[in-house]
């Protein structure tokens, strides 16, 4: 049995609290209709940065549930701007999303009859950058969708309704076991004020993430070390990437030590 309406926002903004966060993007999306009523697209309403739970409950909620009363989809984050300490998973079935939250702190959202919404707490706070690579490593594990790994994702609020889908939006459970340590070996993000880093860099920093998600995903298809890495050299030498046998030995080292603390090495 599920909480009523208020009680499933009151214990899902409670959760995040307890993780040590209070400030949310919220932001609503909009039903254009035909003449005839049907829906015939969507659009994204200007969205309310940086609100902290009290002026949620004092300011924003009654707007909210108003909004989604009249045909809109209602979706939240916490503040995308700065570091948090979860991560969003979506799409997992409700067997997948409850494996992980009797392992690791969570506050699981139930979308529609199977499919669930998961934010994992964190040992540390993460970087867009840096939760945007530990997503990457996720979906590729089987534990989020390859859309929502941009790092600062939007799920959908609890205890609405989703207009897209014709059901109710619920919290299924919060749990606050231990923090997931996110399998990213060093800092992907500049310290506040360090200038930015070159074009270069960052396309040679996004495939080294691309390169670490994929070695982490195939130790969960059942790939050997030697074998990981054997690729991870023939890739990196073929781009031309300086000294590839330490590169990929390093690399894939990482990504086992990243897959054995994973959810998917022992769910």
């Amino acid at each position: 049995m599920y909480w009523n309406r208020d009680q499933q926002q009151v214990l899902f903004f409670r959760w995040f609290a307890r993780m040590g966060i209070y400030n949310f993007d919220i932001q609503l999306r909009e039903p254009l209709k035909t003449h005839l009523g049907k829906v015939e697209s969507w659009r994204w309403l200007t969205p309310s940065k940086n609100i902290n739970t009290g002026s949620y409950f004092l300011k924003f909620s009654k707007w909210v549930k108003h909004m989604n009363a009249h045909g809109c989809d209602a979706y939240i984050r916490p503040h995308g701007e700065t570091e948090q300490g979860v991560i969003f998973l979506d799409d997992l079935d409700i067997d997948k999303a409850v494996q992980v939250s009797k392992k690791y702190a969570a506050c699981v959202v139930c979308t529609s009859k199977n499919n669930t919404q998961v934010w994992l707490a964190t040992s540390r706070k993460l970087f867009l950058k840096e939760r945007k690579a530990v997503q990457t490593i996720m979906k590729d594990l089987g534990y989020t969708d390859p859309g929502s790994v941009s790092g600062d994702h939007l799920g959908r609020l609890c205890g609405l309704k989703s207009q897209k889908r014709n059901c109710w939006v619920n919290l299924l459970t919060t749990t606050t076991g231990r923090k997931y340590s996110p399998p990213v070996p060093l800092p992907l993000s500049a310290p506040r004020g360090a200038a930015c880093v070159s074009k270069l860099s960052q396309e040679a920093q996004s495939q080294s993430e691309r390169d670490f998600g994929w070695a982490v995903g195939a130790f969960g298809a059942g790939r050997l070390l030697l074998e990981v890495e054997r690729y991870l050299y023939l890739t990196a030498k073929q781009r031309g990437k300086r000294n590839p046998e330490m590169y990929a030995r390093r690399t894939a080292i990482n990504a086992y030590k990243a897959y054995q603390t994973s959810p998917a090495s022992t769910l």
